[in-house]
């Protein structure tokens, strides 16, 4: 319900771009793959070459500041009751490190995403996203 009310303000506010693919509905991972391999083959075709740039994003979902996240959904407009059970189920975590036994005092959580959540990847696209103008 919550990915769907997330994904209702993004399309009507227009604030991810159509050229974004995985993590948006009817553009996956693969669309961006098959995009990219008719602009590297048109390129190749009319002689140009291709430089390429592999990012790894390991472990990006765990390293974003919760509170710089809030603020960037804030300034694509979202507020009220959306932002605020988004900000509610980010914030006030707390975790422990455990080992043979013994545990460590409960820490809180000041950046990441919970592990598997259904609106997890789509608020890592926000985070990253850049303005479009």
């Amino acid at each position: 319900m919550v990915r769907q009310s997330l994904t209702s303000f993004l399309d009507r506010n227009d604030v991810i771009s159509k050229k974004q693919n995985g993590f948006v509905k009817g553009r996956s991972c693969l669309t961006n793959l098959l995009e990219c391999f008719e602009y590297w083959t048109k390129a190749l075709d009319e002689g140009f070459g291709n430089d390429l740039l592999y990012l790894d994003f390991r472990k990006a979902f765990d390293s974003i500041p919760i509170k710089r996240l809030i603020e960037k959904l804030k300034s694509y407009g979202l507020s009220g009751k959306l932002l605020e059970w988004i900000s509610d189920f980010l914030t006030s975590r707390t975790m422990k490190a455990g080992l043979r036994g013994s545990f460590s005092a409960l820490l809180d959580v000041l950046s990441g995403e919970p592990q598997g959540s259904v609106i997890g990847p789509l608020l890592f696209l926000l985070y990253v996203r850049e303005r479009y103008s």
